[in-house]
């Protein structure tokens, strides 16, 4: 794999993402590797950012950018992904919200170290937690202190982070995993399915830097008030995501279904604690 020939895919499912957008498309302008193909599905956005991805495309591309765009009804961010995934042509694949940001050199120094690693099939930074309301940093991720590189129990129990922007993956790994380019779609969004399957089959390298920004607002879709039917629901959503996925994975399947529902048990058992906690200081 040749430094200047490999090709890089990052994919960004964008909805209604137009207060951050802006600051976005900038940093994939300052990234430092070329070629890099960019892949936008705006997932029927009403606010204006449709319009916005339109109007930057040529700026995009003036500065040595592939762009692409694909437009289409709401459908939540897995859906938004499995309309990005056909068209990738890059060697590397990555993804990353439309309301977060890379540092300049964030693509090039993961894809150098995929390169310089080649018994790898997955990387991954640390990343920087900043809390747009309170305009500062408030913490960061990271397994600096571990140097555990198969993470797929990790992944599956939630032990470590998963934030999309951290990772990149071989795109013939990925597919492999999916060879009808398509992710099992959920209303929890896309970073179990593109992480778990490749993690079930090979060893994840980590670069110390963080070369990611996760930004905290409170309009994102992980901080959103739930009542307790709604976070009910979700615990059944990430278990009925996380048996689909399994189906892609190379693992013992029976011992790790098991496992999942232990999860949702778990879960469930935290969520009552928690509403009798409040209910009872109320």
């Amino acid at each position: 794999m040749s430094a200047t020939k490999t090709l890089v895919t990052i994919m960004t499912p964008v909805y209604n993402a137009l207060p951050y957008l802006p600051d976005y498309l900038e940093c994939l302008k300052k990234q430092t590797w070329r070629p890099l193909e960019c892949i936008f599905v705006d997932d029927g956005s009403i606010d204006g950012s449709a319009q916005l991805l339109q109007k930057e495309k040529s700026a995009m591309e003036e500065t040595g950018l592939t762009v692409k765009l694909v437009f289409k009804e709401h459908g939540g961010q897995a859906s938004a992904i499995n309309s990005a995934l056909p068209l990738v042509t890059g060697e590397l694949i990555t993804w990353c919200d439309d309301d977060d940001l890379l540092t300049p050199d964030s693509i090039e120094k993961k894809a150098q170290w995929l390169i310089d690693h080649p018994d790898y099939g997955m990387v991954r930074s640390d990343s920087t937690i900043y809390d747009m309301d309170k305009k500062c940093k408030i913490g960061k991720a990271s397994d600096q202190g571990s140097s555990a590189e198969n993470l797929f129990d990790d992944i599956l129990l939630d032990r470590t982070y998963c934030f999309a922007g951290c990772y990149m993956i071989r795109t013939e790994l990925l597919f492999s995993c999916y060879p009808d380019k398509r992710i099992p779609e959920s209303p929890e969004g896309q970073n179990l399915q593109l992480l778990l399957p490749p993690a079930s089959r090979t060893a994840c390298g980590h670069i110390p830097e963080e070369l990611h920004t996760y930004r905290r607002h409170s309009k994102s879709h992980s901080r959103q008030g739930r009542s307790f039917k709604e976070c009910m629901e979700r615990i059944k959503n990430f278990t009925a995501l996380r048996l689909a996925i399994l189906d892609h994975c190379q693992c013992d399947r029976e011992k790790y279904k098991k496992i999942a529902a232990g999860i949702e048990q778990s879960s469930i058992k935290e969520l009552l604690c928690q509403v009798a906690h409040k209910t009872r200081f109320s």
